[in-house]
C-alpha cells in the first residue's frame, strides 16, 4: 500500500470541489446567457384595407367561367343575403410565415416576418369587406355568421397564391362555387378567375398590398359573374 503524504490528502478535497463545481459554474453561466439574450424581433403583418376595387394597374383577368350569371336577389341593406364560407388557400401557405416563390419549384420566406393572423382567415375577411364595397353593406357576411341558415353560400378557393419574386409579380387563380339559398329554386353555379398583380415594393408590405388588391379585383370578378 502506498502512503500518502499528509500534504497531498489536504489538497484532494479542494480538487474534487472544483471538478464538481466547475460544470456547474459552466451551466449556470449558459443559463444565464440565454435568459440575458432578447428573444429575436419579428414584424406582425396584415393585409391592408385601403385597396380599392378599382385597380387601374391590374391587368385584364382571364375568365375560365361557362356558367351563365345568376341574380341571387342579394340586397344592398338589412341582413346578410350571401355567406362567404372561409376562403381555401393552398397548402404550402397555410402557415403564419410570409412566404414566396423563389423559383418555379422552389419557395422561401421573409426573415422575421409573420402573419397576424391565418392568411385564409385575412382573405376572407378582406374579400367579404370588398364585396359588401360593391354590393353594399351587411349583404355579404364572412364564415361567422353561421347563426343565420337561410343566405346563399358562396365558397372561393386559390388554387393558385404564388408570389414570383424574381418577377415581381403575384399571380392568383381561384375556383369559386355558389350554392344557393335553401328552398330556392336556382341552379348551383360555379367558375374561375385568373389574375396577375404586379408587386410594386419587393418587401413583405409590398406582397400583401399586392395580395389585397388582388383580393379587390376578384370580388369586382366574382360581382359580375354572379350578377350580383
Amino acid at each position: 500500500m502506498q502512503a500518502v503524504s499528509p500534504a497531498r490528502r489536504k489538497t484532494q478535497p479542494g480538487r474534487a470541489f472544483k471538478a464538481c463545481c466547475l460544470p456547474l459554474c459552466v451551466v449556470l453561466g449558459m443559463t444565464l446567457a440565454g435568459c440575458a439574450s432578447s428573444p429575436p424581433e419579428r414584424t406582425w403583418l396584415s393585409l391592408p384595407w385601403d385597396a380599392s376595387p378599382a385597380t387601374p394597374q391590374a391587368p385584364a383577368p382571364a375568365t375560365g367561367s361557362a356558367s351563365t350569371p345568376v341574380t341571387t336577389g342579394i340586397a344592398s341593406r338589412g341582413t346578410p343575403q350571401l355567406r362567404l364560407l372561409r376562403v381555401q388557400i393552398p397548402e404550402y401557405l397555410q402557415s403564419n410565415r410570409v412566404r414566396y416563390r423563389d423559383s418555379a419549384a422552389t419557395l422561401a420566406e421573409w426573415p422575421g416576418v409573420r402573419w397576424a393572423e391565418r392568411v385564409e382567415i385575412g382573405l376572407t375577411r378582406h374579400l367579404a369587406a370588398q364585396l359588401n364595397g360593391l354590393v353594399g353593406a351587411g349583404a355579404v357576411c364572412d364564415d361567422i355568421c353561421n347563426a343565420t341558415p337561410n343566405v346563399g353560400n358562396l365558397q372561393v378557393s386559390f388554387v393558385v397564391l404564388d408570389h414570383d419574386r424574381p418577377q415581381a409579380r403575384l399571380h392568383a387563380q381561384v375556383s369559386w362555387a355558389l350554392t344557393p339559398t335553401p328552398g330556392s329554386a336556382a341552379t348551383p353555379r360555379q367558375g374561375q378567375v385568373r389574375w396577375a398583380e404586379p408587386v410594386q415594393d419587393d418587401s413583405p408590405a409590398g406582397q400583401a398590398a399586392a395580395m389585397a388588391r388582388v383580393n379587390a379585383a376578384i370580388a369586382r370578378e366574382l360581382a359580375q359573374q354572379l350578377g350580383l
